[in-house]
């Protein structure tokens, strides 16, 4: 794997690293010979994947997204202690399962504002080419959902439209600068949200869930496989794409 993603001594910076794809992609990476920034408001669960990751170099920042004009100190930050960032992924973001008769305007904006507004404004602050390798990869996380439809999520799954729509246009205003630009559509994989989300619906309506996804429901790690390619040198030529990682759920 090493010598096929070629990501020896590459510097990442990853945000929602305490938990779940975020987490996963960390530790693969460090497993890859990455050096890692990992990003998230809890510095102890940070602390938890910090003593996952092989290698040294690495870095906490523990930061809360929500503060959006402090990207460009982050990415400061980020950069005086690991050089270089060869690749981004934000990995953070927002859920809600809301049927439209419960949907308000705050939550409108509260998920937009997570999920959407946060993946441009963190791929603007990578830009700087101060902040960024001469080549340089983001992978911004989008959803199933957000291809298809699915009752009851219509508001979150618009947000992950949005992220790779996003994804798509940025990739074109940034290839002159040789910054590609990706988005992964991830079905539902084993986290500690998923487990949150079973006992919330009830077996019947798990059950349900599962057998949408032919291949059965996948692990943070097959995400994550997705995500290093689309950080490594192994696709410099794939940019503008939404790479889908949902074991056949999208497939229906």
């Amino acid at each position: 794997m090493i010598d096929f993603l070629q990501l020896r001594d590459r510097a990442l910076l990853i945000t929602g690293a305490s938990s779940g794809i975020g987490r996963a992609t960390a530790v693969l990476a460090s497993r890859a010979g990455a050096r890692v920034v990992l990003v998230a408001r809890r510095r102890d669960a940070l602390e938890q994947t910090a003593s996952m990751l092989d290698g040294e170099g690495h870095l906490l920042l523990p930061f809360d997204l929500s503060e959006h004009a402090g990207y460009a100190g982050l990415m400061r930050e980020a950069v005086e202690a690991v050089g270089p960032l060869d690749g981004l992924l934000h990995a953070a973001g927002a859920h809600a399962t809301t049927p439209l008769r419960a949907t308000s305007a705050k939550q409108i904006a509260s998920l937009f504002e997570t999920n959407v507004t946060s993946s441009v404004l963190l791929t603007k602050a990578f830009r700087g080419p101060k902040v960024r390798a001469e080549r340089a990869s983001v992978v911004l996380m989008s959803s199933a959902v957000g291809l298809v439809g699915e009752a009851g999520v219509s508001v979150y799954a618009a947000t992950k439209a949005a992220v790779s729509s996003l994804g798509r246009s940025l990739s074109l205003e940034l290839a002159h600068e040789r910054i590609r630009v990706n988005s992964v559509a991830a079905g539902i994989v084993e986290t500690a949200l998923t487990e949150e989300l079973r006992r919330k619906v009830g077996q019947a309506a798990w059950q349900s869930i599962e057998a949408e996804h032919p291949m059965g429901i996948g692990s943070a790690d097959d995400v994550a496989n997705a995500v290093l390619f689309l950080l490594s040198d192994a696709s410099r030529w794939v940019t503008g794409t939404t790479l889908v990682v949902d074991g056949g759920y999208t497939a229906h």
